[in-house]
């Protein structure tokens, strides 16, 4: 026997080596392709949603500036009319700049091609000069606004962000206005998301040009450079993604056009390949070993404990620790039984949750959970040793009562409501009970039926108990 024994625990015991080492050569196989699949499919294209959002309601300020001073009727009349007053525009330019805590604000008659500075001073535009190709660029652009970013040497030689908006007067452009934000702003903004999300994160406009940044490398570089092979395609769809691999790592590229201020969003995260394959086995071999030890020692411990475990639940409803269906139909054939040859009473209590659906619709379920929890207890506690409680289904409760006549069934039912009116349940409830005292000559459909007629009587009028005859 003992013979016997140790050559089916040296068995078992090789059979968990052997599995421990091949599930785990799998699992280290699953694991990366599951890392990678998360981190391209989930990971990164949830992060750049956040930063969306989060982007959206930072730059959005700036852009709703601007759209506002394009709107404003003083703005237009003052660019249509003959006799214009620069000092009335330069009063408004800084009373904005100062409202909204801008670094900059500047106003451009189309017209004329004066430009407008909030501090007083006045520039003509040459619009073949590249340094001013952003407003050619505002002019032509699809949208109604166009950002860019700048060193302008009328704002201190700071790189800027400026938002221009078209001032329009009968679909005609009168003019361009705007605001500018400081860019280290955005600077700080990107460190504060990297930090955060622990990955690689740019912007870059249309044309690929790479805008803001805190990895100095990419200082200089188009996304054309970055990314030669995937970069039209990343230009030309809204959301895009691709892996690039070498022996050593992995790249993830995640890439999203944020509509509000018309540019990419670029999030990149890169995950070293281990080469360390035999050094986890190894590991897992060790653990294997001491697994198995384990297993041998407490299999017929756990064995024991679980199979308690079992059977309560096989009885037990989870949620509010009362009988299931399943275990509480024998329990009720059972004393029916015994109704039936000891003439004894039998009571049955049917409950229903006035309204539970409501509970679930306008706080959710998990609160939903926690009232049919708070009910059962208050069901418990009126009913002690006296009956059985049982989740019928649903909200819907059954107790039943053993030895008990149909006032004392009555009895308690009222218990209920007035224990359940005083309880601290997370949500106030209330319940509707039909009461039935069984017939010794029904069968037990049509004393549960009797019952369920009670309580359909009750809910009709919803917090109170009702008895059938």
């Amino acid at each position: 026997m003992n013979a016997r024994r140790y050559r089916y625990n040296m068995l078992l015991s090789l059979l968990l080596l052997v599995g421990f080492i091949f599930t785990s050569w799998i699992s280290i196989e699953h694991a990366k392709q599951s890392l990678y699949k998360g981190v391209s499919d989930d990971a990164l294209p949830l992060t750049s949603h956040l930063i969306d959002l989060d982007i959206q309601k930072r730059l959005q300020a700036p852009i709703i500036v601007s759209q506002q001073m394009a709107n404003n009727v003083f703005i237009k009349r003052w660019l249509t009319s003959s006799q214009q007053d620069p000092t009335l525009v330069f009063t408004y330019l800084e009373d904005t700049r100062a409202l909204h805590h801008a670094k900059t604000s500047f106003l451009v008659d189309d017209k004329s091609l004066t430009y407008y500075h909030f501090d007083g001073n006045t520039q003509q535009l040459d619009i073949r000069a590249k340094q001013n190709d952003w407003y050619r660029e505002s002019l032509h652009s699809d949208a109604d606004y166009a950002l860019n970013v700048d060193i302008d040497p009328r704002d201190n030689n700071e790189a800027i962000v400026y938002v221009n908006h078209k001032i329009k007067q009968n679909n005609d452009v009168i003019g361009v206005v705007g605001v500018g934000i400081l860019l280290a702003d955005l600077h700080n903004l990107i460190e504060q998301y990297e930090a955060s999300y622990a990955r690689k994160l740019y912007f870059i406009d249309h044309k690929g040009r790479l805008l803001f940044f805190n990895d100095q490398t990419l200082s200089g570089t188009n996304i054309h450079d970055r990314f030669p092979t995937q970069a039209t395609a990343l230009l030309n769809q809204s959301e895009y993604q691709f892996r690039l691999e070498t022996d050593d790592h992995a790249e993830f590229v995640h890439s999203r056009y944020l509509d509000s201020i018309g540019w990419y969003l670029i999030v990149e995260q890169t995950i070293d390949k281990s080469s360390g394959i035999s050094d986890i086995l190894t590991t897992n071999l060790w653990v294997g070993s001491l697994v198995t030890l384990l297993i041998l020692a407490v299999a017929q411990l756990t064995f024991n404990h679980y199979q308690k475990r079992l059977e309560k639940m096989a009885k037990y409803d989870k949620l509010t620790d009362t009988f299931n269906r399943q275990a509480f139909e024998p329990q009720l054939q059972h004393h029916l039984a015994k109704a039936r040859t000891q003439s004894t009473p039998v009571v049955m209590l049917m409950m229903d949750i006035d309204h539970f659906k409501q509970v679930n619709d306008q706080h959710g379920h998990v609160v939903g959970d926690r009232v049919l929890q708070c009910f059962s207890n208050v069901c418990k506690r009126q009913i002690e040793n006296k009956g059985l409680l049982c989740r019928w289904g649903g909200e819907e409760f059954m107790v039943l009562l053993p030895k008990a006549t149909l006032e004392q069934g009555i009895a308690i039912a009222e218990k209920i409501h007035v224990a359940l009116e005083q309880a601290e349940c997370e949500v106030k409830v209330t319940v509707s009970i039909g009461v039935a005292q069984y017939h010794i000559d029904e069968s037990e459909d049509g004393f549960i039926k009797r019952a369920d007629a009670a309580l359909y009587r009750a809910k009709q009028g919803r917090n109170q108990t009702k008895f059938a005859a």
